[in-house]
């Protein structure tokens, strides 16, 4: 490493899979002018703990891949954190963002694109180093403030038409346009019931996935739909239906009252998949409509 160059510490889990990862982040590094470094390559000869606080401490930026969750990862994260240091988060595309970190800036990749992954990482570094600010926890989280948090109610019985909307709304996410939510993000051990409030409670969009099986959940009747349709009148959340299988929408009286995004007489189920992709790119659309101007 050069001296006159800036260190970048990489937080990642030591994988196969991450010693790829790190070679790219090599390779941006390079174009944009900067150094990096990893724990394994500077604990020699002293303890973890020792050589850990060091790194963060001298490091003036940060970069951590989440893709696995790993727990020593997001201990080094939580300690990075606690010091306000500015932090590119990365994520592979095949992987949920942890829910904690959701409203962070998380460029996410896709290894059977490394030229775009180099590109973007480039960019993000050149970013940071010059406004480190957004990069912090604190800048992070008055960021995810401007933007819309979309929150997205479905069955699980409806859950392919759940997959095919996230294709459509990942440009908005990867791009940190929108702050996504969605039960597939939880993972073991989180306490789903409470992360599902917190969501709920920081929605400015809700999109409901609707269904005869939407309206015979109890869990969404029960624990969703009041919070959001209280926001609604309230806060101004935004509520999008989107009508999947023919129901009983609009006789639903707390429902009923709101606009679908596609017609009540032609729901996702009874068009061909061309059409369906049509009504994804309209609801993709209007919510990037309501993106903050400027």
């Amino acid at each position: 490493m050069s001296a006159s160059r800036k260190e970048v510490f990489v937080i990642q889990s030591l994988t196969r899979v991450g010693d790829v990862v790190f070679r790219l982040i090599a390779e941006a590094a390079e174009a944009a002018g900067v150094a990096i470094f990893r724990l394994d390559e500077v604990a020699a000869g002293t303890s973890f703990a020792t050589a850990l606080k060091h790194a963060i401490e001298k490091a003036p930026l940060l970069i951590a891949d989440i893709s696995d969750a790993n727990p020593n990862v997001m201990y080094e994260v939580g300690l990075a954190q606690a010091q306000q240091k500015p932090i590119i988060f990365l994520a592979s595309s095949a992987r949920p963002i942890p829910f904690n970190l959701a409203s962070a800036r998380v460029l996410v990749y896709d290894l059977t694109e490394p030229d775009d992954f180099v590109d973007r990482l480039k960019s993000a570094l050149v970013e940071a180093l010059e406004t480190p600010y957004p990069f912090t926890p604190e800048g992070a989280r008055q960021e995810a403030e401007k933007r819309p948090n979309v929150f997205i109610s479905y069955s699980h019985k409806d859950r392919e038409y759940l997959s095919r909307l996230l294709v459509h709304l990942k440009p908005l996410e990867r791009d940190n346009l929108i702050d996504l939510w969605v039960d597939t993000r939880l993972r073991a051990g989180d306490r789903w019931k409470s992360e599902i409030k917190k969501a709920l409670e920081r929605a400015t969009v809700a999109i409901l996935l609707v269904s005869a099986d939407f309206l015979a959940s109890d869990f969404i009747t029960e624990n969703e739909l009041p919070p959001l349709l209280r926001d609604a009148e309230s806060k101004g959340t935004r509520i999008i239906p989107l009508i999947v299988k023919s129901c009983r929408f609009t006789r639903d009286r707390n429902l009923r009252h709101f606009q679908a995004l596609n017609d009540l007489e032609g729901p996702l189920v009874l068009l061909p998949p061309g059409d369906q992709e049509v009504v994804y790119e309209s609801l993709a659309a209007e919510v990037e409509r309501l993106l903050p101007k400027g």
